[in-house]
């Protein structure tokens, strides 16, 4: 089932540019992975960012956080925040939660029928 994060990284002071290389990296390494439908990092002040994660499966999820990749970068980012809050919606596996437990992460309910995965999602579509 798919599921979303969304993450705040409250960054460290001196830290922002360091976060910020890192970020990008953990985004070239989520082209690796078809599953992770959108990947989205802004920054609404110097020392916060906030990302919006959609995972089209848990096995998306955990190929993603397993790329040798991506570990050094993400170990950069916790390592260069002050506080990380984590929430989710739909239903991660246990293994997923189990990683998740790492992120302090909350749960919460969505709307019936309010947070579906596109079946017929085409990323070349003209309309």
């Amino acid at each position: 089932m798919a599921f979303m994060l969304k993450i705040q990284w409250d960054i460290k002071a001196g830290r922002e540019a360091d976060f910020r290389a890192n970020q990008a990296a953990l985004c070239k390494v989520m082209l690796e992975h078809p599953g992770v439908i959108c990947y989205h990092a802004d920054y609404p002040s110097p020392r916060v960012s906030q990302w919006t994660e959609i995972y089209a499966t848990d096995a998306a999820f955990e190929a993603h956080l397993a790329n040798e990749k991506g570990k050094a970068p993400l170990a950069t980012l916790i390592d260069a925040c002050d506080k990380i809050t984590c929430q989710c919606w739909g239903n991660p596996d246990a293994r997923s939660k189990e990683i998740l437990v790492g992120f302090g992460t909350t749960y919460h309910e969505t709307a019936e029928n309010a947070f579906v995965l596109n079946p017929r999602a085409d990323k070349d579509s003209p309309v």
